[in-house]
């Protein structure tokens, strides 16, 4: 059921795009058609893996990064009311400033390579993984860890069995959260100062006013984080949250 609503939604979206390409000229909108094409000469040619290959390392690596300092951050948070009380202020700070701001202050301190643009996807997503986490870790269930307390349990049982189930979709949350975040700053960092990966391409196809191409390689990426939603995150949420309920509305 839930896999077919899916297909009727991206047919819904599909149409939706094909119908509002007769309505605008090429330049503004061009039909589905002749971006896929698009897309397809770019795989054949080699530079389409190649970009997507180089933009999709990056997010990776940055987002390993994000994920280590947000949950190493979002833990002494959650666990320590004088650690939440000192990281507070550095999270709020690190939410509110831009990326771009990143972006460029890596680029700087480090130049153009992908050591620069793996820091700046980390720092720039590393503060919403925090806030997942600290929240999550607010959020157990502190009777369950006195039962099994109470029950003697090992404390790497307790920690394995009672509070990461606990913790595991915020961890999911957060992990998603920074994805995206990962893939906008990467696509930042490429177009300012980087000389291949999806923003590099996507600058260098809107210099030549080329809606086509902007979408080819847009529609690219979006497809490769698709792939890693329902291919790679979803089955393992469901592994990992399998004790959870299911919530019937």
């Amino acid at each position: 059921m839930h896999t077919t609503l899916k297909i009727y939604s991206l047919a819904v979206l599909l149409a939706l795009w094909f119908g509002l390409s007769f309505v605008f000229s090429e330049h503004v909108l061009p039909g589905p058609l002749p971006v896929f094409a698009a897309i397809w000469d770019n795989l054949q040619s080699g530079d389409g893996f190649f970009h997507l290959y180089k933009t999709v390392s990056r997010v990776v690596f940055g987002l390993v990064l994000a994920m280590f300092l947000g949950t190493g951050f979002g833990l002494v948070m959650g666990l320590s009311r004088k650690g939440e009380k000192f990281f507070e202020s550095w999270v709020m700070i690190g939410l509110t400033i831009p990326a771009v701001v990143y972006a460029i202050i890596c680029l700087l301190w480090f130049g153009l390579n992908d050591f620069a643009a793996v820091i700046a996807i980390g720092v720039t997503a590393f503060p919403a993984v925090a806030i997942n986490m600290w929240q999550g870790v607010k959020d157990i269930d502190m009777q369950l860890i006195a039962m099994g307390k109470a029950f003697q349990l090992p404390k790497t049982d307790l920690i394995r069995k009672i509070v990461l189930p606990q913790t595991v979709p915020y961890i999911l949350a957060a992990t998603r959260y920074a994805l995206g975040i990962s893939w906008k700053i990467a696509t930042t960092v490429e177009l300012i100062g980087m000389s291949s990966g999806v923003g590099y391409m996507l600058h260098y196809w809107f210099g030549l006013f080329s809606m086509t191409q902007v979408l080819a390689w847009t529609l690219s990426f979006i497809l490769v984080l698709l792939f890693i939603e329902y291919v790679l995150i979803n089955p393992f949420e469901k592994r990992a949250t399998a004790w959870r309920p299911a919530v019937q509305v």
